[in-house]
């Protein structure tokens, strides 16, 4: 019998990877659009297409249907500028709520949620799935709602409903243009001054993906599997193979902390009279800057049979992808 999925989130990076998997494994996938996303690569797959929000609960509640093997919330908002953090909380919290409500009042069997290692917030050393959260202490938005949205998704349980959670760290792959994916653009442009100083954790997005749908059967209830890549690994060494893999050999040294973290207050100050979107925060200079973390992805490697790609692989899938699309 066929499986049938709801996704959330289907026209973002990791979503598209997600579907992408989902029809390889032969599901039936729904997935919920808003009627401004860019949907150019969600309508490459034979998927049926709703429109609807998850701040809106009327709209889930015509759109969602019976009788669902599982939903995937992939859904979310990666903003670090404080100007934008209702919108955020609306999203990541109020849209989780949502979800989960909805998808007890249809009967779903699976929700598979998609957080963040952000959860942790200020955590250092080994982090894995038994290191406790400190999300909810962060002064940094994006931290505090990707841990409220679990606390959300977690609440399902409480009804009868499977909930596992997924945290990915840093994901690079196919179908990112918003992403990691503007760093080749930037560096085949030599558009940048400066790297970013802090250590990072480098999924493939295929593998975060199948983690994903693994998840439904092999996932463990009320559980948590961190998605990440190979231990030790830089925003320098990032964009050193990105130099790479695109014939640069000028790398960039990575810019200190506090002169990152200074930028991003200049650049919120030029926003407040532009209205643009600053492209440095004070936020997205912490999160870039912070050192001395290893995340642990051996629970998902053992349990759902995740799998750790080499950097070098996920940059290389990824600028095939991007030249294959015309885009390099």
């Amino acid at each position: 019998m066929v499986r049938k999925a709801f996704i959330t989130g289907g026209s973002g990076f990791i979503g598209l990877n997600v579907v992408a998997q989902l029809i390889q494994e032969d599901w039936e996938v729904t997935a919920l659009v808003q009627p401004h996303s860019n949907i150019t690569y969600l309508q490459r797959f034979p998927i049926k297409l709703v429109e609807g929000d998850i701040r809106d609960i009327a709209s889930l509640r015509k759109r969602i249907p019976q009788g669902l093997d599982a939903v995937f919330h992939l859904a979310g908002d990666t903003n670090y500028w404080s100007k934008r953090n209702a919108r955020q909380t609306a999203i990541h919290v109020d849209g989780t709520r949502n979800m989960i409500r909805i998808s007890l009042e249809k009967g779903v069997r699976s929700f598979i949620y998609t957080s963040s290692v952000a959860a942790w917030g200020e955590v250092d050393g080994l982090i894995s799935e038994q290191i406790p959260q400190k999300g909810q202490e962060s002064w940094i938005h994006y931290d505090r709602t990707k841990w409220l949205g679990e606390q959300e998704a977690l609440k399902g349980i409480e009804q009868g409903m499977k909930v596992v959670i997924l945290n990915p760290a840093t994901v690079v792959g196919p179908y990112d243009i918003t992403s990691w994916g503007k760093v080749f653009m930037m560096v085949k442009n030599d558009a940048y001054s400066f790297s970013l100083p802090g250590c990072a954790s480098f999924g493939h997005a295929r593998e975060v993906a199948r983690a994903h749908v693994r998840a439904v059967d092999k996932g463990q209830n009320g559980h948590r599997y961190i998605l990440g890549g190979e231990p030790n690994t830089t925003y320098v060494d990032f964009f050193r193979e990105v130099a790479n893999v695109l014939g640069k050999s000028k790398v960039a040294k990575p810019l200190p902390p506090r002169l990152l973290k200074a930028l991003g207050y200049l650049m919120v100050g030029i926003s407040g009279i532009t209205g643009k979107v600053p492209m440095i925060t004070p936020e997205f200079a912490t999160v870039t800057s912070r050192k001395n973390r290893i995340y642990s992805s051996e629970k998902a490697v053992r349990e759902l049979g995740y799998r750790i790609v080499p950097m070098k692989t996920c940059v290389t899938d990824c600028y095939q992808w991007l030249l294959k699309e015309g885009l390099l």
